[in-house]
C-alpha cells in the first residue's frame, strides 16, 4: 500500500515533527511505501522514499499552491493520510477530487476544530471531513469537540498518541548540561514544562505554583523549554522579578533533543496547565509531552478539561489541575512529592500504554477496511 502523509513538519525539535517522523517510521515498518508533504523539512528521517516541500500556509496563494502540490504528489498513492484537520485535511480533499483515493485525517486541537467556526475555512474543512473515511482523535476531549461542532460521530475514533522515545544521555553529557544551565544538586524540585511560552500553556500560572511551594522550597526551579520570543515570557519573567523568583525560573529556548532527555530525567515533576480558549476554540489536544516525561519516571500535573485527560491517569501517573488556579496545580505537586516513589513507578508503567507500534497498526487496519 503506498501512503501518502501530509503534515507541518519533520523537525525533531518540535512535538508535531516527532509525532510526524514516528508515525512515519513504523508504516514503514509494517511495509507501508511512504513519501510525505511537508512544510519543516529539518532533520528528516533519511529512509523516506520522498519528501516534497510545501509554503507555509499562512496566505492563500500558499493554500492553492499547497493543494496542487498534494495533488500531484498523491497520483500515485492509495491513501492519504493529513497529520491535522487544516489545512493538511483540506489539502487531501482536494487530492482526492475526482479519485477514488481514501482520505484519512487525525483530528488533534484546536487546528481541527477552530477553523470549522470560520465561514471559508470552515467550509473548505467540513468538506474535508466529509470525504475523510475516518477522522483518527487523539483524545476523547478532541472527539468530544468534533461532535459538538457536528462532525457526525460514525466518522470519529480516538486513537491515542503513541509515545516517542527520547536517548538516553550519559553521565558525562549530564556533568555538561548542569553546567551549561548552571544547574546545581541542590535545587529541589525541579519543575519542568516544555512547549510553546504562550498562555495556552500556562507557565505562568505553573510558575505563580512555584511561587506558593517555594515557601518549603526555597530552592525550588522552574525550567520552561521553549521559545523565549514572545510578549508571555517577557510576562513571566517580569512576573519572576516582581516577585522574587529571579533565581527560581530558567526559561530556555535552545534546547536539542539531548537537552531535552536531560531536562526530562532531571526534573521531578513534569508540568503542563494548559488553558482553553473557549471563545476561539484554542485547546491542549493531548500533550504528547507529558508521556516523553513518563519514560524518565516523571509524574505529572495537568489540566482537566482538555486533552491532557487522555495522558494522564488521575491519581497514579500524576494529577489534573483546574485551569488558572495555582493553588491547585501547588497543592497537586505537593501531594506528587509526598508519595514521590509510588508516583515515579506509575508514571513508568504509564509510559508503556502508548505505543507508537499500536497506534500505527490500528491506522492500517482501518486504512484496509472495507469503505
Amino acid at each position: 500500500m503506498k501512503v501518502l502523509i501530509v503534515t507541518g513538519s519533520l523537525n525533531e525539535r518540535s512535538g508535531w515533527g516527532r509525532h510526524t517522523r514516528a508515525v512515519v517510521d513504523q508504516l514503514i515498518v509494517q511495509g507501508m511505501e511512504v513519501s510525505v508533504c511537508t512544510e519543516v523539512i529539518a532533520n528528516a528521517p533519511c529512509r523516506m522514499t520522498k519528501i516534497t516541500p510545501l509554503r507555509s500556509w499562512y496566505k492563500a496563494a500558499s493554500l492553492v499552491f499547497n493543494m496542487l502540490i498534494v495533488r500531484r504528489a498523491a497520483r500515485n498513492v492509495d491513501v492519504i493520510h493529513a497529520i491535522d484537520g487544516w489545512p493538511y485535511g483540506v489539502y487531501g480533499w482536494f487530492a482526492t477530487i475526482g479519485t477514488s483515493k481514501r482520505l484519512f485525517t487525525n483530528g488533534v486541537g484546536t487546528y481541527s476544530i477552530a477553523p470549522l467556526y470560520s465561514r471559508s475555512r470552515g467550509w473548505l474543512l467540513r468538506r474535508a471531513y466529509a470525504k475523510a473515511s475516518r477522522i483518527f482523535c487523539i483524545s476523547d476531549y478532541t472527539k468530544r469537540q468534533l461532535e459538538h461542532a457536528g462532525i457526525p460521530a460514525e466518522k470519529l475514533t480516538i486513537v491515542l498518541h503513541g509515545a516517542t522515545r527520547q536517548p538516553e544521555i550519559s553521565d558525562l553529557e549530564r556533568t555538561n548540561f548542569a553546567a551549561k544551565y548552571s544547574i546545581s544538586n541542590e535545587r529541589h524540585p525541579i519543575i519542568l514544562t516544555v512547549g510553546a511560552i504562550k498562555d495556552r500553556k500556562g507557565q505562568l500560572e505553573t510558575l505563580k505554583a512555584v511561587e506558593l511551594l517555594k515557601v518549603q522550597y526555597p530552592s525550588i526551579l522552574y525550567v520552561a523549554l521553549g521559545s523565549s520570543a514572545s510578549n508571555y515570557a517577557v510576562q513571566m519573567r517580569s512576573y519572576a522579578d516582581t516577585h522574587s523568583l529571579g533565581s527560581n525560573l530558567l526559561i530556555v529556548s535552545d534546547a536539542n533533543d539531548r537537552a531535552l532527555s536531560y531536562f526530562y530525567s532531571t526534573c521531578d515533576v513534569f508540568a503542563l496547565n494548559s488553558n482553553t480558549d473557549e471563545i476561539h476554540h484554542h485547546f491542549e489536544g493531548f500533550g504528547l509531552v507529558v508521556v516523553e516525561a513518563y519514560q524518565f519516571g516523571k509524574p505529572a500535573v495537568g489540566s482537566r478539561d482538555c486533552g491532557i485527560e487522555s495522558a494522564i491517569e488521575d491519581g497514579a501517573t500524576g494529577y489534573l489541575t483546574n485551569q488558572r488556579d495555582p493553588e491547585d496545580i501547588a497543592e497537586k505537586i505537593q501531594t506528587i512529592l509526598d508519595s514521590y516513589d509510588v508516583f515515579s513507578k506509575n508514571a513508568r508503567a504509564g509510559y508503556n500504554v502508548f505505543d507508537w507500534k499500536k497506534t500505527v497498526e490500528t491506522y492500517v487496519r482501518i486504512y484496509s477496511a472495507k469503505a
